[in-house]
């Protein structure tokens, strides 16, 4: 039982939530509190928060009236109704949890994806003077935003960050904290990086991709999320840091009372 508890540990600890719960259901406790929030983590990092919230409705009655689990259920709905705050969050965390696991690959197409979303969020926000944004508006689609420079600015590259690197430099109002957010975004690495996500799977090619040549292009893969972060706060939105450790410590919390509980009815 106590290893089963270090294992279940060292696999939250890398993000993998779907391995400790098998561990979980290995000795009888992917019910427990623990159990059903490493549950819903597990449908959250691949971004089914819908699903993830659902499960947080399994938890006990005590826990489901716990502080943290109520933050944690209003966390997932914000990320339902794609609020940038939230969403921004969980791409900072989703990238980190890439290079936790040295999944190179998918963490340089999470980097191109997460740059398009800073500019799309730029764009649309630059056109709704100051109503509600929302991720999941009809807006935030490329297809729309190429139709809107199309149309509107004449703007025709089907390139998506492209076209809008054209608007901001000839259509935009003048705005210090977006034009740094652009020069962040284009400096001579991140481009660099972004053409080795093009020469790999998640691109155009069948590159691979190694810790190596990551740290020659960028430096530290951390000073990526650095750069990030220092491009949303600029933008003003507001960043849950360590979400996800947090996350984790509430679970270890849980699960240790529950594996000691579990443990003493064995030997009653």
């Amino acid at each position: 039982m106590i290893y089963s508890m270090q294992v279940v540990k060292k696999l939250i600890e890398r993000y993998d939530y779907g391995g400790a719960f098998e561990v979980l259901k290995e000795v009888g406790l992917e019910k427990s509190n623990g159990g059903v929030i490493i549950d819903a983590c597990r449908y959250a990092v691949n971004f089914d928060f819908e699903t993830a919230r659902k499960k947080l409705n399994t938890l006990s009655e005590a826990m489901i009236k716990n502080e943290a689990c109520t933050k944690l259920k209003k966390e997932f709905d914000a990320l339902n109704e794609g609020q940038p705050d939230a969403l921004m969050s969980e791409l900072l965390e989703n990238l980190k949890f890439q290079i936790v696991n040295e999944e190179y690959i998918d963490f340089l197409g999470r980097v191109y994806r997460f740059k398009e979303a800073i500019y799309k969020y730029m764009f649309i926000r630059s056109h709704m003077n100051n109503r509600p944004f929302s991720f999941h508006m009809k807006f935030v689609q490329k297809k729309e935003i190429l139709r809107i420079l199309r149309n509107q600015y004449r703007i025709f590259n089907g390139n998506l960050t492209y076209a809008l690197n054209a608007y901001f430099k000839k259509h935009a109002k003048p705005d210090k904290n977006i034009d740094h957010v652009i020069d962040v975004m284009n400096t001579q690495k991140m481009n660099q990086l972004i053409e080795l996500r093009h020469e790999s799977l998640v691109g155009h090619g069948f590159k691979g991709v190694s810790m190596e040549e990551i740290q020659q292009i960028y430096g530290n893969p951390y000073s990526i999320l650095d750069d990030f972060r220092e491009c949303l706060e600029s933008m003003n939105i507001k960043l849950d840091r360590y979400k996800y450790s947090k996350i984790n410590d509430m679970i270890l919390n849980f699960l240790e009372a529950e594996f000691e509980e579990k443990g003493g009815r064995k030997h009653d």
